[in-house]
């Protein structure tokens, strides 16, 4: 009779099959089953309504001896409940094999959330949208729960995968996390795959998720400068050290930028189109290219059809997320331990959406840029429809004329001794 572990390892197969009774703190009826080319087999031996019958528990290694045992007690637990053990398994089986992976309920979900308008906006989100909804899902939760069965993830694990990004990365980006869960799962609950929502209710405060309060954050002409010169002296990639100096000129959204391809960018007309499925307000936007900008555009490799070229991944642009780690490793602030040799240490804390903030600020602030003209230039929706539509092209001469007045001025500032 079987007894250890180390027995069942050492077993070699025969000229026949053979069976090995299997001690078991449940009883009797577990045995291996060894085969002429040595695969081993748990079975559980028993008796169902006077009749003699058996069924596979699983196979060895991949079951090991004590989760033989624990399956055989599972078995004789049933067989006690007057059920037939095997039907049991059997049906438990089938529908394990239907139950999606945290990883399918992910594909299934994102297919709907990229098509479907919202119910706020009544727009299907923009490509820079999903493909940072699918980034979060990689980076935070994907090596966490894609290969678990989804009604086997918990609100207690939501909870505590929610936690640990509030903790290690951001809140923010904690509160989407908490987003993509229920989203994921109501569609779960829809598709019969669990009986409820396992994220519902749970509130982002609680998790250390909330929402932080709108940002005041802004760069003064003096930090633009330090961030300028740090962006140039250390060792940056080309493209993402273009691609923060080009923020700091036109106030774009991170993820509208990364995306742009050379055929949206006319040096000759000195025209930056945004094409409307990239952009987050879902209409196509123009910008004028500032001199200050065009140096930038015009110092960048054309090797791939993106303006902004990944380092690592050909003919991909480079993530949002590389600006921020950038800006991060730029404050010293990347690990948890603060690099006091960092280049821009002791300047307040600051983020990359920050430098939208920057831009906006400094157009009203020293080039006396109309407040309509900033949201123009920055792609705001106005609470006021007509001016959304009102005289387009007039605009852009104005926003042509805030754009050059915003180079110049950070160009002299940064070359001013």
């Amino acid at each position: 009779m079987i007894t250890t572990d180390r027995q069942v390892a050492s077993l070699k197969p025969k000229d026949s099959v053979f069976w090995e009774s299997v001690r078991s703190p449940h009883g009797g009826g577990l045995a291996l089953r060894v085969s002429v080319k040595a695969s081993k087999t748990w079975f559980y031996r028993y008796r169902f309504q006077g009749k003699q019958d058996a069924f596979a528990l699983g196979r060895y290694p991949t079951m090991t001896l004590q989760q033989a045992r624990d399956a055989h007690g599972e078995a004789r637990a049933h067989l006690s409940d007057g059920l037939n053990p095997k039907r049991v398994f059997r049906q438990a089986k089938l529908a394990a094999e239907q139950t999606w992976t945290g990883q399918e309920l992910f594909d299934a979900w994102i297919k709907i959330y990229s098509s479907t308008p919202s119910s706020r906006t009544k727009r299907v989100p923009s490509e820079t949208v999903v493909i940072q909804t699918i980034w979060r899902w990689q980076k935070y939760l994907q090596h966490r729960v894609a290969s678990l069965l989804v009604n086997s993830i918990s609100r207690q694990m939501i909870t505590s995968l929610v936690s640990d990004v509030a903790e290690r990365h951001s809140r923010e980006q904690a509160r989407k996390c908490l987003t993509i869960f229920n989203g994921m799962f109501n569609l779960a609950e829809v598709r019969g795959q669990v009986d409820h929502n396992p994220a519902f209710g749970l509130e982002p405060s609680k998790l250390g998720a909330s929402k932080g309060q709108a940002g005041e954050r802004y760069l003064s002409l003096d930090e633009i400068k330090l961030l300028w010169w740090a962006i140039e002296e250390n060792d940056l990639s080309a493209s993402v050290g273009a691609a923060l100096r080009a923020l700091l000129l036109t106030g774009m959204r991170r993820g509208e930028l990364c995306q742009t391809r050379w055929n949206d960018v006319d040096l000759q007309r000195r025209l930056w189109t945004l094409p409307a499925n990239t952009t987050k307000s879902r209409r196509a936007h123009v910008l004028h290219i500032s001199d200050a900008l065009l140096d930038i555009l015009e110092s960048l490799p054309r090797e791939s059809e993106f303006v902004f070229q990944s380092a690592r991944l050909e003919d991909q642009p480079i993530l949002p997320a590389s600006l921020t780690t950038a800006v991060a490793r730029l404050q010293g602030v990347k690990t948890a331990t603060l690099d006091e040799s960092a280049p821009l240490a002791g300047m307040k804390r600051f983020s990359v959406h920050d430098l939208r903030r920057t831009v906006a600020t400094g157009l009203g602030e020293h080039c006396g840029t109309p407040p309509h003209i900033i949201r123009r230039i920055l792609n705001h929706l106005s609470e006021d429809r007509l001016e959304d539509t009102y005289q387009r092209a007039q605009l852009i001469e104005e926003q042509k004329k805030a754009l050059n007045s915003w180079g110049v001025l950070v160009h002299e500032k940064i070359h001013q001794a």
